[in-house]
C-alpha cells in the first residue's frame, strides 16, 4: 500500500507577511533597486523613490502596527554612521495578495 501526503506551507499571519515585504523593500532600497521596489507596489501603484544615495545604512527597523482588516502600517528606520536616522513609513496590504500601498 502506498500513501501519498501533500505538503504544503502553512499559511503565514498577515503581521509576519507585513515584515516579510517591508524586509524586501529595505533590501531594494539598499542596492537602490527601483524597479525591484515597484515590483512590491499593490495594482500598479508608483511607490516613492527607494534614495540610492543614501543605501549606505549600517542598521534598520521595522515597527509595524495593525491599522485593520489586513493593513499595517510599517514605520522603516534606517542608521548610518555619519548621517541622521531615516525614517520611511510603508502601507502594507495582506488581504488578497501581500503588497506595499504606499511609502511616505
Amino acid at each position: 500500500m502506498v500513501s501519498l501526503t501533500a505538503c504544503a506551507e502553512p499559511a503565514r499571519p498577515p503581521e509576519e507577511r507585513a515584515r516579510s515585504i517591508a524586509d524586501e523593500w529595505v533590501a531594494a532600497s539598499s542596492d537602490g533597486d527601483e524597479d525591484s521596489a515597484q515590483g512590491l507596489a499593490c495594482g500598479g501603484a508608483m511607490l516613492g523613490s527607494v534614495n540610492s544615495d543614501t543605501a549606505g545604512f549600517e542598521s534598520y527597523t521595522l515597527d509595524i502596527d495593525s491599522v485593520g482588516d489586513g493593513d499595517f502600517a510599517v514605520t522603516v528606520t534606517k542608521s548610518y554612521r555619519d548621517y541622521p536616522d531615516l525614517v520611511s513609513n510603508l502601507m502594507v496590504r495582506t488581504d488578497d495578495t501581500t503588497c506595499i500601498a504606499w511609502v511616505r
